[in-house]
C-alpha cells in the first residue's frame, strides 16, 4: 500500500516529467522554426549568391583570358610590322626622297603624275616623275638600292630612260617615276584607346 508521500511523489514526478516535455517541444519547436524561417532562407540565399558569384568569376577568367590572348596578339602584330607602318605613316616621304635622290643625282624637275586612292587597302598612291642628270650612271644604280632603306614606301616603276646630254657632254639625263604610298587608314576611338594600354 502506497503512502500519502509516496503518492505524492509520482504526482510530481509526473508532472515534471509533463511540464519537461513540454518544454522541450516548445525548445525544439522554436529552434526549428527559427532554422526553418530564418536561417535556412539564409543559408540557401548564401549559397545561390557564391554560385553565381563563382559562375561570373568564371565568366570573367574565360574573358579575360580572351582579352589577354587578343592583346598579346595585337602586340605581336604591331612589334612585328612597326617598320612597315611607320613607313605608311611617314608623310615626309616625299621629302626624304628628294633628299636621298639629290645626294645621288642633280634633280632638274619633279612633277606629280598621277594619284589615286585605294579604298580596299586604305592608302593613297602618288606618282611622281623625276628628270635629273648626272656624270656618272653608277650613282642611279646606287640610288637604287638606297631607296629600300628609306622610311617611306617607294617603288621605282619602270621605264628608266638614261640618255646622253649631248655627243660632246660626259653628262646623262634620266628620267624616272617613283611611286610613294600613304597610309589613309584612321584607327577607331576604342581600338585606339586599346592601344594606348598596350607596352610601346
Amino acid at each position: 500500500m502506497k503512502t500519502p508521500i509516496t503518492r505524492s511523489f509520482n504526482k510530481v514526478d509526473t508532472d515534471l516529467f509533463v511540464r519537461n516535455l513540454i518544454f522541450s517541444i516548445l525548445y525544439i519547436s522554436v529552434i526549428l522554426g527559427f532554422f526553418n524561417y530564418l536561417l535556412w532562407p539564409t543559408i540557401i540565399a548564401f549559397k545561390s549568391q557564391y554560385i553565381l558569384e563563382r559562375k561570373e568569376k568564371i565568366i570573367y577568367n574565360e574573358i579575360k583570358k580572351g582579352y589577354d590572348n587578343s592583346a598579346q596578339r595585337l602586340q605581336d602584330f604591331i612589334t612585328n610590322n612597326r617598320p612597315i607602318f611607320a613607313k605608311l605613316s611617314n608623310q615626309n616621304a616625299l621629302e626624304e626622297v628628294k633628299s636621298l635622290i639629290a645626294s645621288y643625282l642633280t634633280i632638274k624637275s619633279i612633277k606629280q603624275v598621277q594619284s589615286s586612292t585605294q579604298e580596299d587597302n586604305q592608302t593613297i598612291n602618288t606618282t611622281y616623275a623625276f628628270t635629273t642628270q648626272t656624270k656618272n650612271v653608277a650613282n642611279m644604280w646606287q640610288l637604287m638600292e638606297k631607296l629600300s632603306t628609306l622610311n617611306a614606301s617607294v617603288v621605282i616603276n619602270p621605264p628608266v630612260q638614261i640618255n646622253r646630254a649631248s655627243l660632246q657632254a660626259d653628262v646623262y639625263d634620266i628620267s624616272f617615276s617613283l611611286e610613294i604610298v600613304y597610309n589613309t587608314y584612321q584607327v577607331p576611338t576604342h581600338t585606339q584607346k586599346l592601344l594606348e594600354h598596350l607596352p610601346n
